[in-house]
């Protein structure tokens, strides 16, 4: 780990928080996202390949990483929250992944000043920048970064909240249609875990801001369509019911409409050669 020192802000936040964002991990809703985010990642041409570098942006304890370490890439996770990388190192120990192949680096992505990326002598084949964007004031900034440390023909993923379930969610999973129509225009909302602000982040302007910077959208995917609208949080945590739920969830998650309207957006990206 880096001995660099970010400024408070988020990382002081996420700290705090790592308990509760641990064991949300464990909750039936956040298993269904990290097995279609393990879907698209295992898909991706580079993946089943030669050994590739990977940067996860904002990875915390390397969950969306940690299956192409073992899978034998070499992984660097940058993060806000030094609890958070710490398990990132404990967790690729539990997995038996080769030490080796981790690099953890303490950086504070909630800082409006320019985010400084690690470099990699070819580029990073692959980038990943998962439920971060909607931390920054400018997001834009944050992208065109992402992109120039994408080398040519590399892949980039992002993923954000998606604000069509901020409103869907409120009104159906809540049973409050007055917060989902204060939700139709509000630009922020809290993060129930972290209970920091978040900008609600549309994908089409984040696209624009992948197309200003040179790359190009190749795929597009929503995550968790259906189980963000189940009321019954008892029937979630049944394992036949979750089995299904996840299958289903795997059908939709590149099909429009329902992608259009999942929890979160995902796009994959590419600079071109």
């Amino acid at each position: 780990m880096s001995d660099s020192s970010p400024s408070p802000g988020l990382g002081v936040a996420f700290d705090r928080a790592a308990d509760d964002w641990l064991a949300w991990q464990q909750t039936p809703w956040a298993r269904v996202y990290y097995a279609l985010v393990r879907h698209v990642l295992a898909a991706l041409p580079e993946v089943p390949g030669r050994s590739l570098n990977v940067l996860d942006v904002g990875g915390a304890n390397g969950v969306d990483s940690l299956p192409l370490l073992v899978a034998g890439h070499r992984v660097t996770v940058l993060d806000f929250s030094s609890v958070l990388l710490a398990e990132a190192v404990a967790a690729a120990e539990r997995a038996g992944a080769d030490g080796d192949r981790l690099r953890v680096e303490h950086r504070d992505v909630g800082d409006p000043r320019p985010l400084p990326l690690p470099v990699d002598a070819t580029g990073w084949d692959l980038v990943l920048c998962h439920n971060v964007l909607h931390y920054r004031d400018d997001p834009a900034e944050l992208v065109g970064r992402l992109v120039a440390a994408t080398r040519p023909g590399g892949a980039l993923s992002l993923i954000a909240p998606n604000p069509a379930m901020d409103v869907l969610a409120a009104a159906i999973r809540d049973g409050d249609p007055r917060q989902g129509l204060e939700m139709l225009e509000a630009p922020t909302r809290r993060s129930v875990t972290i209970g920091e602000p978040m900008h609600r982040l549309e994908r089409a302007s984040v696209e624009a801001a992948v197309r200003d910077a040179g790359a190009v959208v190749t795929d597009r995917f929503g995550l968790r369509t259906v189980i963000d609208l189940v009321v019954d949080d008892r029937l979630k945590r049944d394992p036949e019911w979750l089995r299904q739920t996840t299958e289903l969830e795997l059908a939709l998650c590149s099909r429009a409409p329902y992608r259009d309207i999942a929890r979160f957006w995902q796009l994959i990206c590419r600079r071109p050669d």
